[in-house]
């Protein structure tokens, strides 16, 4: 009776130690992290694997860093002993961007969370296909976390942008955060064009302008605002040559984007750029007379008696090719290309019908001179 309770006891001992090993073997199987949720519809990304040869070990309460973070931290000490090269960055950029989405978010938001940074020696340019050359590491990373989390339209980029937006500790980081914002929320206006406003007003960013504070001006195309026309306007008139640039441009990008509102800004506005006349003429030769409204808009400003008949020729010489600028841009694509002759076609037949109608007496050479070059081309 004693053996066979003896024996019991070890079975029992046994079969205790195989339910504990089952266990264990069962935690160790890989872990799934989930893309962040696609919303609107969109189908959501198949979960990423991570080998169990990668899985992190240690404590809840104080996990090891991740394989990312690791060279996150390399790439900050060759940074801060200047021996990093671009190579070394596009390196980061690209395991970051190929890694688990998950992970390499993770990565980039506990990295940013400490405040760290390190400038790269580069100067903020986009490069061909929208590509960034970054001047500091918290921009790079901001910039990618924007890439991973696009696709998804996760909302993890645009948070952390929002809580960058709501300081004013980088104009470069301004500039990646407003995108970022945009890209997963394009219809959100009205709050891009707020912040485009106050980063215009900061004197300090203002006084000495970043390469992406001017870069950023682009988010002023992108929200089709025609009220920016007067600080656009009033810009270009800033001791800063590179922020005149900047906005001289912005403003014409913005009147080939909204036209008609921009025509109908300044025409209602006469005091704004009353004093750079053969500018005001070029925005509103980017006017398209197949339009209804914006040929309106364009007969009014040629009939406006507080518009110089050599502001007005300049107009008619720009219709039918207005000049535009082409560039690589953090937000809007390249306009299409223009169909001139259309346009021509389109011109022509307007020409035509003020000079039968005799709408514009003091332009009646200009009109003719221009018919005639159309009729021949």
């Amino acid at each position: 009776m004693e053996n066979g309770a003896r024996f019991l006891m070890i079975l029992g001992s046994l079969a205790l130690a195989a339910v504990i090993v089952f266990f264990l073997l069962g935690r160790s199987t890989s872990t799934t992290l989930v893309p962040p949720a696609s919303a609107g519809g969109a189908s959501t990304p198949a979960p990423v694997q991570i080998p169990r040869s990668e899985k992190p070990t240690g404590s809840a309460r104080n996990p090891p860093p991740s394989l990312l973070a690791i060279r996150l931290e390399k790439l900050v000490v060759l940074l801060e002993s200047g021996t990093a090269t671009e190579g070394d960055l596009e390196a980061l950029k690209h395991a970051l961007l190929a890694a688990d989405p998950a992970v390499a978010t993770a990565a980039i938001r506990d990295f940013l969370a400490t405040g760290r940074d390190a400038r790269t020696g580069l100067d903020f340019t986009l490069r061909p296909g929208g590509d960034l050359a970054a001047p500091t590491l918290r921009v790079l990373l901001m910039d990618v976390l924007g890439r991973i989390a696009r696709p998804y339209r996760s909302d993890v980029a645009a948070k952390l942008a929002r809580e960058t937006l709501d300081k004013k500790d980088s104009a470069d980081e301004w500039a990646i955060a407003l995108r970022n914002v945009a890209w997963h929320a394009p219809a959100s206006t009205a709050y891009l064009a707020g912040k485009a406003r106050e980063m215009l007003a900061y004197a300090p960013w203002r006084a000495a302008p970043t390469a992406g504070m001017l870069e950023a001006f682009d988010v002023i195309v992108f929200t089709k605002d025609a009220s920016f026309t007067a600080d656009l306007a009033s810009a270009q008139a800033d001791p800063n040559e590179q922020l005149r640039h900047a906005a001289e441009v912005a403003l014409d990008r913005l009147a080939a984007a909204s036209p008609l509102d921009v025509m109908t800004y300044l025409n209602t506005h006469p005091a704004t750029l009353a004093e750079r006349p053969m500018l005001r003429a070029d925005y509103f030769a980017k006017g398209d007379l197949a339009v209804p409204g914006q040929k309106t808009a364009l007969e009014y400003y040629l009939g406006r008696p507080d518009i110089a008949v050599a502001e007005k020729t300049k107009l008619i010489k720009a219709l039918a090719t207005p000049a535009s600028f082409v560039s690589e841009n953090l937000l809007t694509a390249p306009p299409p290309e223009p169909d001139d002759a259309s346009r021509e076609r389109i011109i022509l037949a307007a020409t035509r019908e003020w000079l039968t109608g005799n709408r514009f007496p003091q332009l009646q050479s200009q009109l003719l001179s221009l018919q005639r070059r159309l009729a021949r081309e």
